[in-house]
């Protein structure tokens, strides 16, 4: 690598060439190593995100406003252990070992300060992007997580349709189902609450809290791993494209609602320490 920009070797690029032209992969393929070491990572980090958020959910099965709600959240906790299973058992098929990293993970651990932004930073050392780390302290938070934070994942798992990696993409059709389902919920509380003049006024406070949160789960644009992703045929669109593809759908319901899409600068998120990443 040099400067801020890779150096491929022949070989990667010969296998982004051919990646490009179709060529996928099974779990039993003997896949280069280049290849394993970044579909790994992703797939941790999905799997990780889906076990965390099923913990920080679990504690509104309880906290619901009603029964009906309580019984929504239950479903939803149980939809976000089944796709943390799902991808934990598709890392045990190329020899992880995802219960002894369960195990020896604090991966329920939240942060208790409720006003905190970590920007981009990593505060423990599991896989999961790092949204999971904030504590949903109020039910206009747990509805946010679903009207903002599951139509993210929605927009990011929507690359996986094509994955060169077949048993992810074959996977990935039902999770997807269920994330949208998830913020189905999380639009019609929007409408709900944006209807109460003063649960309108503490639901936006909340949204100015959650989404530079929400936002820097996209990624730093100026990144140079999300574009080796798509070159390996693991993401689809760069960071950037992901992002503006969201902030549209989230500003068009934010203005039925009557709320406002808070300003967002990446540049102004505080960084990941190298020495974590």
């Amino acid at each position: 690598m040099t400067g801020n920009a890779y150096s491929y070797s022949a070989e990667e690029l010969k296998l982004f060439e051919d990646i490009k032209n179709g060529k996928t992969f099974e779990a039993t393929d003997d896949m280069p190593a280049f290849y394993r070491k970044h579909l790994l990572n992703l797939m941790w980090m999905q799997g990780d995100s889906e076990y965390s958020g099923a913990l920080g959910y679990m504690p509104w099965i309880e906290k619901a406003p009603t029964l009906q709600e309580k019984v929504i959240v239950a479903q939803m906790v149980k939809d976000e252990m089944r796709h943390a299973n799902v991808m934990y058992r598709l890392l045990d098929e190329l020899g992880q070992d995802t219960l002894a990293h369960t195990e020896s993970k604090d991966l329920g651990y939240k942060l208790e300060e409720d006003q905190i932004n970590i920007g981009f930073k990593r505060i423990k050392d599991d896989y999961r992007v790092n949204i999971f780390y904030y504590n949903i302290k109020h039910w206009e938070d747990y509805i946010l997580f679903n009207f903002l934070m599951d139509r993210a994942a929605g927009h990011q798992l929507q690359d996986t349709f094509n994955s060169s990696y077949l048993p992810w993409k074959k996977a990935i059709e039902g999770i997807y189902k269920e994330e949208v389902m998830h913020l189905a919920h999380g639009d019609k509380w929007i409408k709900i609450l944006a209807k109460d003049p003063a649960k309108k006024e503490f639901l936006q406070e909340r949204l100015n809290l959650w989404w530079p949160r929400v936002m820097n789960v996209f990624g730093n644009t100026q990144g140079q791993t999300n574009d080796l992703y798509v070159r390996l045929g693991l993401k689809q669109r760069t960071n950037q494209e992901v992002r503006t593809a969201f902030l549209k759908e989230i500003q068009e319901l934010c203005d039925e609602a009557g709320l406002v899409v808070p300003t967002y600068k990446e540049e102004d998120q505080p960084q990941r320490d190298p020495k974590k990443a």
